[in-house]
């Protein structure tokens, strides 16, 4: 099989449409693509967590206590330590400072959103409000779609190039088809709009009749008593 076009300029018009076809098929397998991969769960690498009510600073590469909510809820008295993560950055604010936190050694049944607080030597802070921790995924969902997505097209264009372009077989076949299709006698316009008249006239006719029988049915059966008004 060659890499060029097999017999260019035959069967000219049904290896384009057919191409054409074949492209709107692949795009479209893309675009499903596209929407199916925006539901897959990355791993996380980090995590940024907004906190509140902080008191003192944190430094890159520093250990902090993780404190979240107990998660049997007959034990009392607050928050618990449940692990311990490592300071990725800090950036302090008098607002809302913000810390991004990796490497979790968490206990088991515990994820980073549960966060509640952090703690370190010289370093204690709330987690703000439901929502203050945001996963940063392994790689970004957009770049996985969008590899998915142009893998699929280029797979598609590859596929219809060969089949179209290259193939002996089917371009053969191809061929073929864009001569029998030459040979086909085709209709008039005068031809196709009375054809189309009559289509019309009968569907009108067909409709009276079976109005015609309905409402005759339905005047009997009102006379017999068997249907009430």
């Amino acid at each position: 099989m060659a890499l060029g076009i097999y017999k260019p300029g035959h069967g000219y018009w049904v290896r384009v449409l057919t191409a054409v076809v074949a492209g709107l098929l692949v795009l479209a397998t893309a675009a499903w693509l596209w929407g199916e991969t925006a539901a897959i769960n990355l791993p996380n690498s980090a995590w940024d967590v907004s906190l509140s009510e902080s008191e003192g600073s944190l430094a890159p590469g520093q250990v902090v206590t993780v404190l979240a909510d107990p998660l049997d809820p007959a034990v009392a008295g607050g928050q618990i330590e449940v692990g311990t993560m490592e300071v990725a950055t800090f950036e302090a604010s008098e607002l809302s400072p913000r810390v991004r936190l990796v490497k979790p050694e968490l206990a088991e049944g515990v994820v980073p959103s549960d966060m509640k607080g952090v703690r370190a030597e010289g370093f204690s802070a709330s987690v703000g409000e439901s929502g203050a921790v945001f996963p940063i995924p392994v790689i970004q969902p957009l770049y996985v779609q969008g590899a998915v997505a142009g893998l699929a097209m280029l797979a598609g264009a590859v596929l219809v190039f060969v089949f179209v372009g290259s193939k002996p077989a089917s371009c053969e076949f191809l061929i073929a088809t864009d001569g029998e299709m030459k040979k086909v006698n085709w209709s008039t316009r005068r031809e196709v709009m009375g054809s189309t008249w009559v289509v019309i006239a009968a569907s009108f006719l067909v409709a009276a009749i079976l109005y015609l029988v309905d409402y005759a049915f339905q005047t009997f059966f009102h006379a017999i008593n068997v249907l009430q008004r």
